[in-house]
């Protein structure tokens, strides 16, 4: 599996993550203006285009989900924010 950057960090701002830019870009996960605790970070580097099984499985611990196919389906947008929110509560992430 692979995600395209860009994809990555427009679908997590979309879906309740505020982005804060430093050496990495951070995304910070926030249920009504309150940080969660859950966060990811993308990379700037030309190496770092398209994010692929490695990544995405540190994303993926870093996100809380249960698998790659979460991951990708949260940044291709089948599962909304709502529904990743969802995903945590189950979970007793959040």
């Amino acid at each position: 599996m692979q995600v395209d950057r860009k994809v990555i960090e427009s679908s997590l701002v979309s879906k309740g993550f505020v982005r804060h830019d430093t050496h990495h870009k951070y995304f910070y996960h926030e249920i009504e203006g309150q940080r969660t605790g859950i966060h990811t970070y993308t990379s700037h580097g030309s190496k770092y285009k398209t994010y692929r099984d490695p990544l995405l499985g540190r994303m993926k611990r870093e996100l809380r989900l249960d698998s790659l196919g979460q991951v990708v389906d949260l940044c291709r947008c089948p599962i909304t924010g709502d529904g990743y929110n969802e995903i945590l509560r189950k979970k007793g992430q959040i």
